[in-house]
């Protein structure tokens, strides 16, 4: 059991999957597969067996328009990406202006080698990233996650769940062993997720820095082209 020693509530079995529904729907955002043993009182595995269920159950219904979404170890209750349309109707989001190839190719460094820092990206992009980074912050994308233990304590960067959410994977291991920096639209990366599930080779920043240096002596024009739309993005 988990929970303090003291804790005498009890929750009888056949009310674990209605409880965990309820936790969901109330709290709105990811909860800690730890903070449901707490707050149910109840083995972990326990509540993973009722949990299980459930998301088969709300995955396989025609008529619902809600998902429970494992994310790492916590889970959110969610709406389904088919009710984009009719919610877009009812709460009118603010278009947010496409990302540039420059801030796909930045979260891709973030992403494969996290947690990783702005010097860290800069050496494999060879511009300035602050402007990205900082956009990709406002998105919900990256978060600040700690200082490296170096001169200067530069700030380390990580993708966060929202991350997660949006690109609907259930952990960093599920992305795809290819290089973000190829994706234009967040269609075309979310499509090759889909693809990809269940493969977790990595990029790390030293194989890119080895592909960029290796492309530099043929592929100038090329490149020149990209830094003039670095440059007008940020």
């Amino acid at each position: 059991m988990n929970g303090r020693e003291d804790d005498t509530f009890e929750l009888p079995i056949q009310e674990v999957s209605a409880a965990i529904e309820a936790l969901l729907f109330a709290s709105g955002e990811p909860i800690e597969m730890e903070t449901l043993s707490e707050v149910l009182n109840m083995d972990r595995n326990v509540i993973k067996e009722a949990m299980d269920k459930l998301i088969s159950d709300y995955t396989n219904d025609p008529w619902g328009g809600l998902l429970i979404r494992r994310v790492d170890d916590a889970y959110v209750m969610c709406t389904k990406p088919g009710m984009k349309k009719v919610l877009e109707r009812l709460f009118m989001p603010k278009s947010k202006p496409p990302l540039s190839q420059a801030s796909y190719e930045t979260l891709s460094v973030i992403a494969y080698n996290q947690p990783v820092t702005r010097a860290q990206v800069e050496s494999v992009r060879g511009v300035s990233s602050d402007s990205i980074i900082a956009r990709l912050l406002d998105r919900g994308w990256i978060r600040e996650a700690g200082t490296l233990d170096a001169p200067g304590r530069p700030t380390l960067f990580e993708t966060t769940q929202q991350f997660l959410l949006e690109f609907g994977i259930d952990s960093v291991d599920d992305l795809p062993s290819m290089e973000l920096m190829s994706y234009k639209t967040i269609r075309d990366l979310e499509d090759s997720l889909e693809k990809a599930a269940g493969n977790d080779r990595q990029i790390t920043i030293d194989n890119i820095i080895e592909q960029n240096q290796a492309s530099a002596g043929t592929d100038d024009e090329s490149e020149n082209s990209e830094a003039d739309n670095d440059a007008k993005y940020d």
